[in-house]
């Protein structure tokens, strides 16, 4: 009896939070000051927005589900000191795809759903970047951790943390990459 009851409550809490298949998501994000891990570029501020998709893929334990992101980036802005032109202030904007990612999630309830996420993209900028002997077309990754909170039966909100590097892989004469801290905020629909 206790075990019908356990697995019904847990089935009632999949139904409420996780019964949907596809999550379709809006994401912005602002990163005050780069760092330099992978990429070599420093003082850099940028910006991002970013549509998502993400699909459930299947239940890995209880309350622990996977799921395939994929994204359209249609503004990643940087503005940054250029280092082959004296350090010179500049802006830069592009575009992309991140069409492979995955998320894990764990939901416990309504307020704390934590997950982490990373995704891989390319990104095409409006100019060489970031010096001159680099590339205009660029492949990025992420590391994402955050929480999702429920907000009614068909949307929710993250909050979190992205690590995002970009850089042209090599492609080009100089590859000095960039690394960006994000604070994000993420409204889904369901």
């Amino acid at each position: 009896m206790f075990l019908f009851i356990h697995s019904e409550l847990f089935a009632q809490d999949r139904m409420d939070i996780e019964a949907y298949e596809i999550r379709y998501t809006v994401w912005g994000g602002y990163s005050a000051q780069s760092m330099q891990f992978l990429g070599k570029t420093r003082n850099s501020q940028t910006q991002i927005l970013r549509f998502g998709f993400q699909k459930h893929l299947k239940d890995l334990n209880k309350g622990i589900s996977l799921w395939y992101t994929a994204g359209f980036i249609p503004y990643l802005h940087f503005d940054y000191p250029k280092r082959d032109a004296n350090d010179r202030r500049t802006v830069n904007s592009g575009f992309g795809i991140s069409p492979v990612g995955f998320m894990i999630k764990n939901y416990k309830s309504k307020w704390l759903s934590p997950f982490t996420q990373t995704n891989g993209g390319i990104i095409y900028m409006d100019d060489y970047f970031p010096t001159d002997k680099a590339q205009r077309l660029n492949f990025t990754f992420d590391i994402i951790i955050g929480n999702i909170f429920k907000l009614n039966s068909f949307s929710d909100i993250s909050l979190g943390y992205k690590f995002h590097h970009i850089s042209n892989a090599q492609t080009g004469t100089q590859n000095p990459g960039l690394d960006s801290n994000f604070l994000f905020l993420t409204l889904s629909v369901h």
